[in-house]
């Protein structure tokens, strides 16, 4: 087989049948887990672009094998691996696990046959094909096009792509990328080429090389060539495509969609999208007949007439005529109506073609039965006709005409209709460089979810992230793979003071999070929390600026000592506070002789200098009223955490009211006051280089977001991180812990973290708040099911173990999709960063 392309220039295909075809990668948008308004404003945009398409487009989507070379030279790109060891070796790692995987994509395209330009025209590049494909039979080189004639058609292809709708996003295709189209469709399930990114020069000798792409035999129904006898069986039933060449033989099923539902809706209707979410990868193709509506209106009225024809030969039948000729007449009359009911109404005939394989023809054979069962519960039907497997075949390939078995098949729909099939609407997620944080479930292979921890603040954007999930979904690990992809990342080629940097608050009592960041590379600096305190953390002596110790002092002492700051008490603290930061050497200490000095004309000055005098008698307050332990210095390692099991902390039921707050133990309000401190301190220690990039990480963030100085805190962090390149990793179980749904600045806090990362709930009331976090309807019961049986425990330990890390992540760009987190292919991390008992870890 031959195929009948003469020519490629820039996005143009010139064919050796006289015509001359356009092509354009079209960027596809996240449809199944989208909100509701997002996949409505998809919908319209989709409608619109239809009822501007004139002719007959052909729409494609296809599935490239993503080469695991390419993951790993996206996870270094702009990683200096002379100071990141670790990083170099996991890219080695990643590499052998992946070729094992089959990794896929998808990649959408639209391709428009471009109208002669003339009558004249038309005629002369008929002429002009017939010598071109002359000389190709003959073996000669045909004569190339003039650099007009290239102009010229370019010209044509950008008026009509500026004609459409820009809701609809999409680029020229570059050569490269038209001749990947047709090397993809001959080798289906072989070592394919893998798909150009767009960027690529212009080359010479198309023609020859897109004709080279027919340098191989097609079989109907398969042909053993090394066989005298051939396969044997019925022949009927081997209903799929062989496709032999060199790189091997490619088996592949070719389907024809021939019946749809009566009626449909969304989100039954969105069939096209749908293959997106099938246990393998489909490629599928749309060939359409576009009419105006009001010459579609003028033969819907034939066809009406014909059907009042039919009914009157029933006339002297006294059962009348058949039921399905007066519900004809109704959908005709309701077409008609509609394609009258707007100027810009269009009619499309459609004629879907699908495309699957497998290494074996049984294997294609059973995926393509597989498909037609899945859909055949909706009223789709998918055949497979007997010896048409070539024709299908090659309706997927732009360029080529419409084979006549298409014909067949065809589906009259309106533009509105057609729309709700949802094209384009594949699902992508993360970052187009990063480390490797996962895998998208979706389209049957595994696709490679990258995620750049430092891409927002380049682009003017929060790198914070959230976590959520019940105990044991999975967050705390997918916590700590996100820290470690910051660790690991962070030296930057030609930034010698770039690196990566984390402060960790680990509240655990087997101090997991410490066994975790000294497993990381680079150095680790633990600092106790406790009676045997080494640092301090007395807020007048930490901070540099006098503005922020003020500020970080008067919020840790009304937590502390239970003031508001607009009450007298709160007054006179600010006043001595601002007074002590005006002297040298201020701390904790000559704040309390500042108060008792004033306590003699004042008594809520007396009174704070009471309560804090009675704070500094414990044992834990050493760390914030020691003068002789020196400042913590957060400033050389790497990774800094805080262990804070020894601090009593109120449980989250406590703080639920003001009655509770206020009758708290005192270890409790200590504990919740130096939380606060240390959180702030985490804050500056993120934000204080611009050449590194931190992140501040709290687990269980309840504790932080209970108080309105926590909140703001921590929205200030979120808020300025992209400045500093800083960003906040927070996780919980419950949405409200994130940002709570009844103040305001809770609100303002979710909206502000980009990436959020939702685990199993099979709480409905925590997964419903988890969802509305997502920006999703969180009364979607789909969803809510979705997040009960992410990451299942009920299955056996290999089955469980291989869906661990199961979540729905809503990416940088606001793109939602399922997903499952890897563990780092790091052994040292492996060892440490699950929290499950050693006697259940079997297979880790």
């Amino acid at each position: 087989m031959r195929l009948p392309i003469r020519h490629i220039a820039n996005n143009i295909i010139w064919t050796t049948q006289g015509t001359c075809w356009a092509v354009w990668r079209v960027a596809a948008v996240n449809y199944s887990h989208a909100p509701a308004t997002a996949k409505k404003r998809r919908l319209k945009a989709l409608e619109a672009l239809f009822k501007t398409l004139t002719g007959e487009p052909m729409l494609l989507s296809l599935c490239p094998q993503v080469d695991p070379i390419t993951v790993v030279r996206a996870m270094v790109a702009d990683v200096d691996l002379a100071r990141s060891p670790r990083y170099e070796q996991l890219g080695h790692r990643v590499l052998d696990q992946l070729e094992d995987s089959e990794l896929t994509g998808r990649t959408d395209w639209l391709a428009v046959p471009l109208p002669a330009l003339s009558r004249r025209d038309g005629i002369a590049a008929v002429l002009s094909a017939a010598k071109a494909d002359i000389d190709l039979q003959l073996g000669l080189m045909p004569a190339p096009l003039s650099p007009v004639e290239v102009a010229r058609r370019t010209e044509q292809a950008e008026r009509l792509h500026a004609q459409w709708p820009p809701s609809v996003s999409m680029r020229p295709a570059s050569e490269a990328e038209i001749l990947w189209i047709y090397g993809h469709s001959a080798r289906r399930g072989l070592a394919e080429p893998f798909l150009p990114d767009g960027s690529e020069q212009a080359m010479r000798g198309r023609g020859r090389t897109a004709a080279a792409l027919g340098e191989a035999v097609f079989a109907e129904g398969g042909a053993d060539f090394g066989s005298r006898t051939g396969l044997r069986g019925n022949p009927v039933k081997r209903r799929f495509l062989q496709i032999s060449s060199e790189w091997g033989d490619s088996y592949q099923a070719l389907m024809a969609l021939s019946e749809m539902p009566e009626a449909f809706a969304l989100p039954g209707a969105a069939y096209l999208q749908q293959m997106d979410d099938l246990a393998f990868p489909v490629d599928w193709c749309a060939r359409l007949v576009i009419t105006p509506g009001r010459k579609a209106e003028t033969k819907t009225r034939s066809r009406a007439r014909h059907l009042a024809a039919q009914a009157a030969e029933y006339d002297g039948d006294p059962a009348g005529p058949p039921a399905s000729i007066a519900k004809h007449q109704d959908d005709i009359d309701e077409q008609r109506e509609r394609l009258m009911g707007s100027a810009r109404e269009v009619e499309i005939r459609a004629m879907i073609t699908l495309a699957v394989w497998g290494s074996s023809p049984q294997d294609a054979q059973d995926r393509a039965a597989a498909l037609a069962s899945d859909f055949g519960a909706t009223d789709y039907t998918f055949v497979r006709p007997v010896g048409q497997q070539l024709q299908l075949w090659q309706a997927m390939l732009p360029g080529l005409r419409t084979p006549r078995v298409m014909l067949g098949y065809a589906q009259y729909l309106l533009a509105p209709d057609f729309a709700m099939s949802m094209p384009w609407c594949g699902s992508q997620l993360g970052d187009e460089r990063g480390g490797l944080f996962g895998l998208q479930l979706a389209s049957g292979g595994a696709r490679p979810v990258l995620i750049d921890p430092s891409r927002g603040p380049r682009e003017d954007a929060s790198a914070s992230m959230a976590f959520l999930g019940e105990l044991g979904a999975g967050k705390s690990v997918a916590l700590k793979a996100a820290v470690y992809n910051v660790l690991t990342r962070g030296p930057r080629p030609g930034q010698p003071r770039s690196r990566g940097r984390a402060v960790i608050i680990d509240r655990t009592k087997d101090e997991e999070w410490i066994r975790f960041a000294k497993a990381c590379p680079g150095s680790t600096q633990v600092i106790r929390i406790d009676e045997q305190a080494e640092v301090s953390l007395d807020p007048l002596r930490l901070f540099a600026s006098t503005k922020t110790a003020a500020r970080f002092c008067e919020s840790f002492l009304t937590l502390l000592l239970g003031v508001r700051p607009m009450d007298l008490e709160g007054v006179a603290l600010s006043e001595a506070v601002q007074a002590v930061l005006e002297r040298p050497a201020p701390s904790m200490r000559t704040l309390v002789d500042e108060l008792t000095g004033r306590g003699a004309d004042d008594p809520a000055a007396a009174g704070l200098a009471r309560k804090l005098r009675a704070v500094a008698r414990k044992d834990l307050a050493a760390i914030i009223f020691d003068e002789t332990l020196p400042v913590v210095d957060t400033d050389r390692a790497d990774s800094v955490v805080f262990a804070v099991n020894a601090l009593a902390l109120p449980k989250k039921a406590e703080l639920a009211s003001e009655h509770r707050i206020e009758r708290l133990e005192f270890e409790k309000v200590l504990g919740r006051a130096v939380m606060y401190l240390i959180a702030a301190v985490a804050r500056e220690t993120v934000m204080k280089s611009r050449d590194e990039f931190g992140v501040a990480v709290v687990d269980e963030c309840w504790w932080l977001t209970s108080s309105d100085e926590g909140i703001e805190l921590l929205l200030e962090l979120v808020r300025d991180g992209r400045k500093h390149a800083a960003a906040a990793y927070v996780a919980s179980h419950d949405a409200d812990d994130i940002g709570p749904a009844d103040s305001a600045k809770g609100l303002i806090l979710r909206g502000l973290i980009p990436h959020r990362f939702v685990f199993r709930q099979t709480s409905r009331t925590l997964a419903a708040r988890a969802l509305e976090f997502l920006g999703v309807d969180s009364t979607d019961t789909d969803l809510l099911d979705l997040l009960s049986s992410l990451s299942p425990i009920d299955l056996p330990t290999q089955e469980r173990l291989a869906r661990a890390g199961e979540c729905l992540y809503r990416d940088l760009g606001g793109r939602i999709g399922l997903m499952r987190v890897l563990i780092p292919f790091d052994e040292a991390i492996r060892q440490v960063i699950r929290t499950t008992p050693a006697s259940e870890r079997t297979g880790v």
